[in-house]
Order: C-alpha cells, then sequence, then structure tokens
C-alpha cells in the first residue's frame, strides 16, 4: 500500500509562512535542494492544497530549462516536477492542469482509493487546514519536516490546524551545512 508523506519547510518554531503569507526564509540550500530532488524522483506523485499547488505550477511548469541562470537543482527539481502525478485538494478551483487530479469533496475516501493504487508513495505538501483534515482521518503515514534556523514569532503553522495529539517516531535526522534539519517520522 503507497504511504502518503508530508514534506513541508518550517522555521524552528514551527511557521511554514510568515505573518503575510511571505516564504522568504524558506528558501533551500543547494544541499538541501539536491536532497529535495531525491525525495521527489522516488514518489509517484504530490498531493496539494489549492495555495501550494498554483505556487508550484506557476513556477516550475514554466521555469525555462535553456536558461543557464537557472541553478542544475532547479533545473533538475523541474523536471523531476513536471514528471509527477498530482492531486490537488480545493472546494473553489474548477479546473487544475493535464498531469492533475481535482478531488472536491470526500477527501477521506479519494485518498484511502490512492493509497490502495499499486505504485511509490505520495507526497503531500500543504497548508494546516488540510493538514488536520488528513491527520483526523488517519491518512498520513510519515512527515519530513526540514527545519530551517529561523524563529519567526508569529505566522501560519504547521500544525495549527491538528485537532488532537499526534504521536510520532523518529525515523531519521539528516543535518546540512546550512543549519538546516531534516527529521523523518513515521506516525505511530
Amino acid at each position: 500500500m503507497r504511504k502518503i508523506v508530508l514534506y513541508m519547510l518550517a522555521t524552528l518554531d514551527g511557521f511554514i509562512a510568515g505573518p503575510n503569507g511571505e516564504f522568504d526564509e524558506y528558501e533551500p540550500s543547494a544541499e538541501e535542494h539536491s536532497a529535495a530532488n531525491e525525495l521527489f524522483s522516488a514518489v509517484d506523485g504530490i498531493l496539494f492544497g489549492r495555495k501550494t499547488y498554483e505556487g508550484f505550477v506557476g513556477y516550475w511548469d514554466t521555469l525555462d530549462l535553456s536558461d543557464a541562470t537557472n541553478s542544475p537543482v532547479d533545473i533538475e527539481f523541474a523536471k523531476i516536477f513536471r514528471s509527477l502525478q498530482r492531486v490537488v485538494f480545493s472546494r473553489t478551483l474548477e479546473t487544475v492542469d493535464d498531469k492533475a487530479i481535482l478531488i472536491k469533496d470526500n477527501l477521506a475516501r479519494e485518498v484511502v482509493k490512492l493509497k490502495q493504487q499499486p505504485g511509490r508513495d505520495f507526497l503531500l505538501i500543504c497548508g494546516p487546514e488540510l493538514l488536520a483534515t488528513l491527520v483526523q482521518d488517519h491518512l498520513v503515514d510519515e512527515l519530513r519536516i526540514l527545519v530551517k534556523p529561523t524563529i519567526l514569532g508569529r505566522g501560519t503553522a504547521l500544525f495549527g490546524e491538528v485537532p488532537a495529539k499526534l504521536h510520532l517516531k523518529l525515523l531519521s535526522t539528516r543535518v546540512f551545512a546550512s543549519g538546516g534539519v531534516l527529521h523523518h517520522y513515521q506516525v505511530a
């Protein structure tokens, strides 16, 4: 059975965006980006919330692969991203790109169907509301959280909407030269 693996970048105090939704603290180092490329190339697809989906597609699908000013890790990621299946959870979108599936309701049922299909795992990249829904329905199997060495003090908290305690088992930790730390957990 496929797993759903949350992959997010967060500050040390647990924020995934600043108080105005800004992401300026979350730019990965080349080493962190290479690790992400390895992770993304090992899955079949990505589950997104609407905002994250729009940001990823708007940037990675339009990145000019022939532009020498783009870094090799960015070009590699764009190629990986363009090959992945995309599942978008949104109550407001009416259409998505031709590589994506739009799920507007019955999230739990649809995720269970995805998990039961043959193939490799899916990454989950989303905001706290969608994360809370999937955690509450026991559909998130693992978490990979890249903690950036920054404290914001306020903003959008990754786990701000999770309704109950979630017990995790640490599987591994990887420290990057940038000071970022990637924690890999299994839901207990």
